[in-house]
């Protein structure tokens, strides 16, 4: 049996040779309009394949149906209104709007979206500002007003013209230069990523009206980016988890796109370490029935993306598109894909034939990093098994403190679950500071985000610490699969060590093992597992879980029987979410000081 014993050093990512300040010149020579993205004249070889594949021939038309309900539903452009502090509600669908009406357009050739367009572009050139209070906000209305600009430029007036560049200029590229406020600059996650994107994209857009301030954006991007993007060393696992790698790695490879077609290099950013990798990740942390292994700020439901596609064309690896490929037949190819980027995927894809993308030759995978994760399977189907494992620390962005949490799958149905992630809104207008990630800040406070609702340990009713960071020790990465992790760093005031050892055994069967050692004091310990199943209890050991016809006996051997407790997963906060389907089992043990303890827990058919 293959092992890969991992050395306990932290990675440091070191060079950033390829950021120099002036890696653009303002003397650089534009092409014509269109020139982002998609550019002049592209839009017809696309087509060409597009129309020889059926599923793209699908995707391509749900995407010009919906342009068609914005002509014809007569819907209201979009107005300035926050939700919160939020404009990006707005955003995102003033992004969409104009990204599907410019595509249609461009692909049908049909004057009626270009009316509904220039509509929606001057709504938001008439917004008092793009809400810089909230950058990702302006990053992303900054993408959209550049699109509309740029792809439907020779049917514009001069004055939307005019109208659309000085809005671009001023609403978008001229309140980034506040470096006081605009922290996401030099920031090292997905802000950095969204929003240096949808800011370059403005500065092309409208390059030979100011090329100093142009040149500028598009250089600060190339030269802060490889901070962000050093989230993906070394494997390319991404510490915020599957919806935010979509969120930050989409705009991260808009931007190298940029880079590559207007000036001809992506300056070394598409080879920064882990980067192309990251295509593996996400096909390796959707599970068989098509959820996310999710961990952090995330939710459970998986979905098709255009991400994968760019890393496709990249790598050349089919099998990226394999679970795309699920997903898209799942829901039916006219309803898969309709995120606000979707003309992205065709752009990006449209070579590929979608039919039968081939299986991952790997059951397991592993990534170090900030957050680092450990799957294995027992196939790729959707009866089979599926282990994932999250070692990491609860200060990395967006974090929850589940350093140790299992997740568990067989047979279509999640015996040992996650909650997923909480509607930011609702917890600031209640007054909550969730974004204060300190040891006892109100962020611990939430329901979904404490330890003691997910799957791992809890000593004392405690918080983990988000000082700490806990490490895979070792890996195995044949089938059936197993990881340990060294939690010590997590409940380091608590006791001398905590070793979790989780194991996928055989088809069907989780087998978890925790090995504590306890300091001076005696302590209590929780052990948690949140399922979507039904729960009965046997007797002190024992426990059946059942859903869908499937059942799981749960055991527990290594100590006394303990202390049960079986609970609907509701928060006592009205403003949170009520968790509805979802169970919390946990047990309790006393640990005497100075002890050595080994708890086993089995989940298998009985």
């Amino acid at each position: 049996m293959k092992r890969i014993l991992l050395a306990l050093c932290l990675f440091v990512f070191a060079g950033l040779p390829l950021c120099a300040a002036d890696a653009v010149k303002q003397s650089q020579k534009m092409p014509r309009h269109p020139r982002l993205l998609m550019m002049r004249g592209e839009e017809k070889g696309i087509m060409k394949d597009v129309n020889k594949d059926s599923i793209w021939l699908s995707i391509h038309r749900s995407i010009v149906r919906r342009a068609d309900d914005l002509v014809t539903t007569h819907t209201q452009p979009v107005e300035y209104k926050l939700t919160g502090r939020r404009l990006l509600g707005i955003s995102r669908e003033a992004l969409r709007r104009i990204f599907y009406l410019s595509y249609a357009y461009r692909t049908e050739r049909d004057n009626k979206y270009i009316v509904r367009a220039r509509e929606e572009l001057a709504a938001i050139a008439a917004f008092p500002d793009w809400h810089p209070d909230h950058f990702l906000d302006t990053g992303e209305m900054t993408l959209a007003a550049a699109i509309g600009y740029d792809w439907l430029y020779d049917h514009l007036t001069k004055a939307e013209r005019a109208t659309l560049e000085q809005s671009i200029i001023d609403k978008g590229l001229t309140p980034s230069l506040d470096t006081k406020k605009c922290w996401f600059i030099t920031s090292d996650n997905n802000w950095s990523q969204v929003c240096h994107a949808g800011l370059s994209y403005g500065a092309v857009a409208v390059w030979e009206h100011n090329p100093e301030l142009a040149s500028h954006i598009v250089n600060r991007a190339i030269e802060n980016l490889p901070r962000s993007m050093a989230a993906y060393a070394p494997d390319g696992a991404y510490p915020e988890g599957c919806g935010y790698w979509d969120y930050g790695t989409s705009f991260n490879v808009l931007m190298l796109d940029l880079l590559r077609q207007v000036f001809g290099s992506d300056f070394g950013l598409a080879s920064l370490p882990g980067f192309k990798q990251t295509g593996a990740y996400i096909t390796h942390m959707c599970t068989p029935s098509i959820k996310w292994f999710a961990y952090s700020d995330n939710g459970t439901i998986a979905s098709a993306c255009e991400t994968p596609f760019w890393f496709y064309r990249e790598t050349g690896d089919t099998s990226i598109l394999f679970n795309q490929m699920r997903i898209i037949h799942r829901k039916e190819a006219e309803n898969a894909i309709t995120g606000r980027l979707a003309p992205a995927a065709i752009i990006w894809g449209h070579q590929v034939r979608l039919s039968t993308p081939p299986q991952p030759t790997s059951l397991a995978w592993h990534g170090e990093g900030n957050n680092p994760v450990f799957v294995t399977r027992s196939g790729w189907g959707y009866d089979d098994s599926f282990m994932g494992v999250k070692a990491g620390s609860p200060s990395v962005n967006h974090s929850h403190m589940d350093e140790g949490s299992f997740y568990f799958e067989s047979h279509g149905v999640v015996w040992a679950a996650d909650l997923g992630t909480e509607d930011y809104n609702s917890l600031e207008q209640a007054g909550l500071k969730i974004w204060d990630m300190k040891q006892g800040s109100q962020r611990w406070s939430v329901y979904r985000y404490h330890n003691l609702q997910h799957n791992t340990l809890t000593f004392d009713d405690e918080e983990q610490k988000v000082s700490g960071k806990a490490r895979f020790t070792e890996v195995v990465t044949d089938f059936p699969g197993s990881a340990t992790i060294d939690l010590t760093p997590v409940y380091a005031d608590k006791v001398k060590s905590a070793i979790r050892q989780c194991s996928l055994r055989g088809m069907d069967d989780l087998y978890v093992e925790d090995r504590i050692e306890t300091g001076a004091n005696d302590t209590q310990l929780t052990w948690t597992m949140v399922t979507e199943a039904d729960v009965v209890q046997a007797d002190g050991r024992t426990l059946y879980l059942s859903k869908k016809g499937q059942s799981m006996r749960l055991y527990v051997w290594g100590i006394e029987p303990p202390q049960w407790s079986i609970a609907p997963a509701k928060p006592s906060r009205d403003f949170e979410h009520p968790n509805r389907g979802y169970t919390i089992i946990h047990f309790t043990t006393s640990l005497k000081a100075s002890s050595r303890n080994t708890i086993r827990v089995s989940l298998k058919r009985p």
